[in-house]
């Protein structure tokens, strides 16, 4: 117990100072990705990436002047230089087909030995609507005879006028899907639903799940472009895109369930940029990847005049959330009160905790890694 007293003493003397949150790092090169091949070099959007086998993947969508969206493929060894194929992967469908005009917002989950895409597409009506296709390497892609697998909600619903921008995940066996509706009142939200086959699904009852705030200005017209991963802890972490009638922004929240949402008190963490930059007006379509020891690294894409829909771009950003042991994305009092805890022996880390406290990278966590973690606070 003196024990335990002395410690906390000694860290309500560090405290003093103003607690520092961690920062998403904008990469200084950014853009990192533009559209080199004669189907898009006009405009590249809404990226997805996955970390498979040492390799990045990214599949987004394209286009030139005159012609339709569709969906690209690139790989990259780091993330940030990557090679594209020249030729779109997956094309719009034939007069009269869901996905005859634009081919938009994708999610790409790798299940077992298949990759499952699940894109949003338009047709004469306007009105986008979520398919599927499935491939084996990443680039072969075979389109779900019976598309659309999400339509349009019921008339008067949440989603009647808009199903569309999802994100896709398997948890446990069950597939969940965050995805982006409207109604006829232009009225926005992010609802989840729910497929043991990952093709018939069944929306939550609480839908939508995640609404636009009044009283945040930066998404205070809506939220949209869910992009979710899970944490290490099993919960789950959401990238969205917020707009405020002006600019367009990306921000993060966090929910243990995927209903309950808990949003980032230091939001947008990827902003609209300064004048004359090339996402001046916009930072949308996130995608977001978790690799080892928790290291978040996060796509998106920009434009510097949102109207024209010309210039559009990718950037990337890091997030190292070293020494943050109990996942509010904060380094603060409640990380070194576990630390300690971890450190006394009364309180049982998991592998992940152990890894991210070890902060002087010595393979042990001990009274070291607190002097590191309470002078990075102070920094």
């Amino acid at each position: 117990m003196k024990k335990m007293n002395l410690v906390c003493a000694i860290i309500s003397v560090f405290l003093v100072s103003h607690l520092t949150a961690f920062e998403y790092v904008d990469n200084p090169n950014n853009p990192i990705f533009n559209g080199a091949q004669t189907w898009n070099d006009l405009a590249v959007i809404n990226p997805t990436v996955l970390y498979v086998d040492g390799l990045y993947k990214m599949w987004f969508g394209g286009r030139n002047v005159g012609l339709q969206i569709q969906i690209g493929y690139a790989t990259s060894e780091d993330g940030i230089n990557w090679d594209e194929l020249s030729e779109p992967v997956l094309t719009v469908g034939s007069p009269g087909d869901f996905d005859s005009q634009d081919l938009k917002a994708l999610s790409v989950l790798h299940d077992d030995d298949e990759y499952k895409m699940y894109y949003t597409a338009t047709n004469s009506s306007g009105m986008p609507r979520l398919g599927l296709a499935t491939s084996p390497d990443g680039i072969t892609w075979t389109k779900y005879a019976q598309n659309p697998i999400l339509d349009l909600g019921e008339p008067g619903s949440w989603n009647e006028a808009r199903a569309h921008n999802a994100s896709v995940l398997k948890q446990d066996g069950v597939y969940y899907m965050w995805f982006s509706g409207r109604n006829n009142n232009f009225d926005i939200g992010i609802g989840l639903a729910y497929s043991a086959d990952g093709i018939t699904w069944e929306e939550d009852q609480l839908n939508p799940v995640f609404l636009m705030s009044p009283h945040i200005p930066w998404e205070s017209d809506y939220p949209t472009f869910p992009a979710v991963v899970e944490r290490e802890d099993g919960s789950f972490l959401m990238a969205y895109m917020g707009f405020d009638g002006l600019y367009r922004q990306v921000g993060i929240a966090h929910s243990s369930d995927g209903l309950q949402w808990t949003r980032y008190p230091n939001n947008p963490v990827i902003p609209h940029g300064p004048v004359g930059s090339w996402n001046e007006e916009t930072s949308s379509g996130p995608s977001i990847t978790i690799l080892e020891q928790g290291l978040i690294r996060m796509w998106y894409a920009g434009n510097s005049i949102y109207s024209t829909s010309t210039t559009w771009s990718f950037g990337h950003i890091l997030f190292d959330p070293q020494g943050d042991i109990n996942y509010d994305y904060f380094l603060n009092i409640s990380d070194v009160i576990q630390l300690v805890s971890i450190i006394l022996g009364n309180l049982e880390a998991s592998d992940y905790q152990l890894d991210i406290a070890d902060l002087n990278l010595d393979e042990s966590v001990d009274v070291s890694d607190l002097q590191v973690m309470i002078n990075t606070i102070l920094e």
